[in-house]
Formats: structure tokens, sequence, C-alpha cells
């Protein structure tokens, strides 16, 4: 059995553009090794940092072109995250970050097109109080109750002799 290339909603797991057919796809997924060097001179690595999966898209768009293409242009406009399943494997949450299309006289009743997207990855930052230990200053554990900061007006005769150091005179 040979698993069809479409391009879904991540929220209903709906197909999106159905009239559209992906005629090549190529995925990047990459990871980098970070290189440095040591006193000796030479180049080690110790760490890889994956890289965002980045996928590009062909594909043939025909059928009614004007609403199919306007709802391709409109999950564009609004950065909208699509999962992408291709013969091998699912690709989710995506984000289609560039939007091609080619309009020739041979293809009078379809357009070709051409996608790139990027895998989203968002991150959520937690808040809370830390456990006294890990702080070096119990009373500094709250990222919530961090308190107000208090600002000191500063006097003409300040102002004056840092405008004199910047300026040189």
């Amino acid at each position: 059995m040979i698993t069809d290339v479409k391009i879904f909603d991540t929220d209903s797991f709906t197909t999106l553009f159905e009239t559209a057919s992906p005629i090549k796809i190529n995925i990047r997924d990459e990871h980098k090794a970070t290189t440095f060097q040591v006193e000796s001179g030479e180049t080690r690595s110790d760490h890889v940092v994956v890289q965002a999966v980045e996928i590009g898209m062909d594909l043939i768009l025909s059928g009614e072109l004007k609403n199919a293409f306007g709802l391709m242009q409109q999950a564009w406009e609004q950065n909208k995250l699509v999962g992408i399943q291709t013969r091998v494997k699912t690709y989710q949450p995506m984000l289609l970050v560039n939007f091609y299309h080619d309009e020739t006289a041979e293809m009078a009743d379809a357009i070709q097109l051409s996608l790139r997207f990027t895998e989203w990855r968002s991150v959520t930052p937690e808040y809370g109080d830390l456990p006294p230990k890990k702080v070096q200053k119990p009373l500094q554990s709250s990222t919530v109750k961090r308190g107000g900061a208090q600002t000191k007006s500063v006097s003409e005769e300040r102002k004056k002799s840092v405008l004199v150091r910047v300026l040189g005179g």
C-alpha cells in the first residue's frame, strides 16, 4: 500500500488542499556537531544541535483554482500550523514559510506551486518557586514575587559629569 503525500490540519487531522497533487518533496532533517578548538589547536566536538526539519514541496494545484489557491494563501498569511504526511513519516507541526507559484500558458487549468515548510518549536516558560537550595539567596527563590524595582533620580551634577566624559570636554 502506497501512502499519499498529504498536508493536514494539526487540530482536526482533516486533509487540507484536496486538489493539490505533490510532484516532488525534499526533506532536510539535520544535526550539527558543534566544534571548538582546544589549547593544542585541535578541533573537538562534544555536543550535537538538532536543526529544525525543513520540507520543500513542489505541487500542482488543479480544480477550482481560485478557491484552492485562496485557502492555501490564507494558511500562509495566518501562520497556520500543519502536518505533512509523506510515504515514510509524518512531520508536525510545520509552518508554511515560503509560498511561490508559477502560471504558464501550457497549464491553463492548473498552477504549479513551490512551498517550503519549517518545523515549529514553541517554548513554554515555566514560572514558580525554585527550591531555596538552588539559589544563592533564598529570598530570590520566587520568579513571581520579585518585588518592585526602586529607582533613584540622577542629580544634574552627575548628568553633566557623564556628558563631559562621553563628549570628551
